[in-house]
C-alpha cells in the first residue's frame, strides 16, 4: 500500500492495530504504531484503547499500557471511561491492588465519570486479590450513594466473590436483599448462587434455588443444571439428577457435553443401570448446520 503511494488513515491502522493486539503481536503492533506516527497519522483514544487492551488483556503488561495512558494526556488526549476500566483490569491482573485504587481516584480528580462496568471491574479485582472484605465495603458505598444507579451484575460480582472465599451465609444474605434494592436477581446471579451453595454440601437448599427461579420467572440455563447435576452425582443422589434431567427436557434446555459426562457417571455407579437408562428422558436433535453448496 505504501509503495503505491496510497497513504492509509487512522482508520487503516486502527484495523491493523486491533488485529495485531488480538493475536498478541505487541511487538509488531508498537512497530506500526511508530511508522503510524513516523506517517503523521495521530492516535485518537480508540488507537489507545486498543493498545492498551492489548497490554493489559493480552499479554499483562500494565507498565506499557500505563505508559500510553500518560502519552494520551501529556498530547491532551483525554482518556475515557473505557481506557480507565481496562488500566483497572490491567493492575488487578498483576496484583497491583493499590495502584488500582489510585487509578479510581485518578478518574474522579479528571472528572471521568465511572459506570457499571467500571464498578464491577473493581469488585471482581479486589475480590480475585482477596480483598473480599474491602469489596464488600465498597459495595455498601455505592449503595448509599443516591446518584448512583446499582445494577445487577455489581452484587452479583459480589456475591461471587463472597462465595468463593467461603463467605456463604454473607453472600445469602445479599442476594436475598437484592429485590429491597429494586434490584432482579438473573440467571447468572442465581448460578453464582446455586454454586456456592452446592460447594458448601447444601444440595437441598441449592435445589430450592431452582424452584425460585421458576416462580420468578427466570429461566434456568444448561450451567444451572450442570452445578446441581454435579452436586447431586458426587452424593450418589442418582433419582436427583434424572429428575433434573426430565425438567432440562420439559423446559427445552439442550444438555452440553458436561451433562452427557454427568449421564455416564450416573450410568457407571447405578447398579440397574439398565432400568436407569430407560428412566432417562429423550432430548431433541439439533439439525446439523448445512454447508452452503455453490454449485
Amino acid at each position: 500500500m505504501l509503495n503505491q503511494g496510497v497513504h492509509p488513515t487512522i482508520v487503516t491502522f486502527s484495523v491493523l492495530l486491533d488485529e495485531l493486539c488480538k493475536t498478541g503481536k505487541m511487538d509488531e503492533a508498537n512497530k506500526l504504531y511508530k511508522l503510524m506516527i513516523k506517517r503523521g497519522v495521530q492516535p485518537d483514544t480508540y488507537t489507545y484503547s486498543i493498545l492498551m487492551d492489548g497490554y493489559c488483556l493480552v499479554k499483562k503488561k500494565i507498565d506499557e499500557a500505563m505508559n500510553l495512558h500518560k502519552e494520551m494526556i501529556s498530547k491532551g488526549i483525554r482518556p475515557n471511561v473505557v481506557n480507565y476500566n481496562t488500566l483497572l483490569i490491567g493492575f488487578f491482573n498483576v496484583g497491583r491492588v493499590g495502584d488500582a485504587r489510585k487509578l479510581l481516584d485518578e478518574m474522579q480528580v479528571n472528572d471521568v465519570a465511572p459506570d457499571s462496568c467500571t464498578f464491577t471491574t473493581f469488585i471482581d479485582g479486589l475480590c480475585k486479590n482477596d480483598y473480599v472484605l474491602d469489596a464488600l465495603e465498597f459495595f455498601h458505598t455505592l449503595e448509599e450513594n443516591p446518584k448512583f444507579q446499582l445494577t445487577t451484575e455489581i452484587p452479583s460480582c459480589l456475591i461471587d466473590g463472597l462465595c468463593k472465599s467461603k463467605r456463604i451465609e454473607m453472600a445469602w444474605e445479599l442476594f436475598h436483599r437484592l429485590p429491597h434494592k429494586g434490584l432482579v436477581p438473573n440467571v447468572i446471579t442465581y448460578n453464582i448462587m446455586i454454586n456456592g451453595i452446592c460447594k458448601q454440601g447444601e444440595l437441598g437448599k441449592a435445589n430450592s434455588l431452582l424452584f425460585d427461579m421458576e416462580e420468578k420467572v427466570c429461566f434456568p440455563n444448561v450451567i444451572t443444571f450442570n452445578t446441581l447435576m454435579c452436586g447431586f452425582i458426587q452424593n450418589n443422589e442418582t433419582p436427583k439428577v434424572v429428575e433434573l434431567l426430565h425438567k432440562m427436557a420439559k423446559i427445552n434446555v439442550i444438555p452440553d457435553a458436561t451433562i452427557f459426562s454427568i449421564v455416564i457417571d450416573l450410568l457407571g455407579i447405578e447398579e440397574n443401570y439398565r432400568e436407569c437408562l430407560n428412566s432417562l428422558p429423550s432430548f431433541p436433535i439439533r439439525e446439523p448446520t448445512k454447508m452452503w453448496n455453490p454449485g
